[in-house]
């Protein structure tokens, strides 16, 4: 993560991975939210996603309809993407998030399902506009949904695209076991790719 923020030259990298790995209480005591829009709308997604996990739902409301409205209105652009389309990615997954908080599993699904197709809109860069994918997020709803077909098909979708990610490979190696099946090359590539890694996997996202 901190590797791939020196390489965009752009702090809020940090803010983004940190939420990527679950250290939500280092987002929350941060108080460096940026003064350009672009990057004062990623700020107000990483705040919400990590409020909402520490437990303040109100406030993750808040911010997700801060993101939203930003990504409805705005003719910025993120390098040249449009910044509608990458901060649109991410209202979606905080929108997700918060309806599955809610318990309404099926409307996170239809937010997550939002939120890639939001990111598929995005042109191939490198290094990419976020440091994740919203397919983590559909992946793992559609898991605890029970429906693990197609969390299966999500996560080889994903990795299509990437290739040895440990994320995805983690949520196929658990979409595949609940469907009493296995596969010696999803299990070896996850190894691999998380042998040097200090976090722990549950999921796909935290």
């Amino acid at each position: 993560g901190r590797d791939y923020a020196k390489q965009t030259g752009n702090t809020m990298y940090d803010v983004l991975t940190l939420v990527r790995f679950g250290r939500f209480d280092e987002v929350i005591t941060r108080n460096n939210r940026p003064d350009d829009e672009v990057g004062a709308a990623m700020w107000d997604f990483a705040y919400g996603y990590s409020a909402l996990k520490e437990g303040d739902t109100e406030k993750a409301i808040e911010m997700r309809d801060q993101v939203q409205e930003f990504a409805e209105t705005t003719d910025k652009r993120f390098r040249f993407h449009p910044a509608g389309i990458v901060v649109g990615t991410l209202a979606s997954i905080l929108d997700g998030e918060i309806l599955w908080q809610l318990g309404d599993l099926d409307g996170a699904i239809t937010a997550f399902e939002r939120a890639v197709e939001t990111e598929d809109e995005m042109d191939y860069d490198e290094p990419e506009p976020l440091p994740f994918s919203a397919r983590h997020w559909l992946g793992a709803a559609l898991l605890e949904a029970g429906r693990h077909v197609e969390a299966e098909a999500v996560y080889r979708a994903e990795l299509d695209d990437h290739p040895h990610n440990g994320w995805s490979l983690y949520g196929l190696q658990t979409a595949l076991k609940a469907q009493g099946k296995s596969d010696p090359t999803v299990d070896y590539d996850l190894k691999q790719s998380w042998a040097r890694a200090d976090t722990l996997l549950q999921g796909s996202r935290f």
